[in-house]
């Protein structure tokens, strides 16, 4: 269960006896939402795409870090990795007793480097022996790290009742403010559901839609044509995220694959 839903339910103060009874009054509430149990061949998904966003952020921590002890000295280095080892491989005037803290920061960043090369790798591997990933790769926008977190996050379909549950699952269904029986949809909560999944997505469907034809192909094309004019291109890229997540769930339900319709 999700924490933020059980912790209404733990009254006094925090102790294990305390959380013990709240998390049992809240398995009983009704409308309490429960997450999904992954098998085997989910979980390595997830722990792959995992592993290799916490390497890549690392090696952005290790990088701003570098261009920052160098600024400090008046060297300033591009925003650009081929800048930054450039920097790395001279000594650019720095103090001689700054050159053995450079060369372990060098060398870390090259095994940094090594390993999110090989994790990623891997990954691709991994989808590209994959039937599923392969499947829902074909949708729009939808490249190696989208295709595993969806194939890691919608495999097991029968967890959810329909393409919907699965994107309010994956948090890209707006928001809803009702009262009084008016019905008030807001924009999509930026803190639900599978952030790095969903950040991916977006990045996916911006490239996608930021390299439409002018002339549509498929009626999806048009779709998302006449949705840029009418509502911009970022809230086209949810519905684009949207559409996506429960075009991959049904593609999982039913066993089939991706044909776009053409015009």
């Amino acid at each position: 269960m999700p924490p933020k839903h059980v912790k209404p339910y733990i009254s006094k103060q925090k102790t294990d006896a305390n959380d013990a009874i709240g998390i049992a009054i809240a398995a009983i509430q009704p409308n309490m939402p429960f997450s999904p149990v992954k098998n085997i061949e989910q979980q390595i998904l997830q722990t792959l795409t995992v592993s290799r966003k916490f390497l890549d952020k690392q090696l952005t921590q290790l990088s701003n870090h570098i261009r920052a002890l160098f600024y400090e000295y008046g060297i300033t280095i591009p925003r650009s990795k081929k800048a930054l080892k450039e920097v790395l491989t001279e000594r650019n005037n720095l103090p001689e007793v700054l050159l053995p803290l450079l060369s372990v920061l060098k060398a870390q960043y090259q095994q940094i480097e090594q390993s999110l090369n090989k994790v990623t790798k891997n990954l691709e591997l991994l989808v590209s022996q994959n039937e599923q990933c392969q499947r829902v790769i074909a949708l729009e926008g939808v490249g190696v790290l989208g295709a595993a977190g969806l194939i890691a996050s919608l495999s097991q379909t029968k967890h959810f009742k329909n393409g919907r549950c699965a994107s309010v699952y994956l948090g890209v269904t707006p928001k809803q403010f009702s009262s009084g029986g008016k019905t008030v949809m807001l924009g999509i909560d930026k803190g639900a559901g599978d952030k790095q999944l969903k950040s991916c997505l977006f990045l996916g469907a911006l490239s996608y839609i930021s390299n439409l034809p002018e002339k549509p192909k498929t009626l999806k094309q048009q779709w998302l044509l006449r949705l840029v004019a009418r509502s911009g291109v970022k809230r086209a890229c949810i519905a684009l995220v949207n559409k996506n997540i429960r075009t991959a769930w049904a593609m999982l339900k039913q066993g089939t694959n991706y044909q776009p319709v053409m015009i």
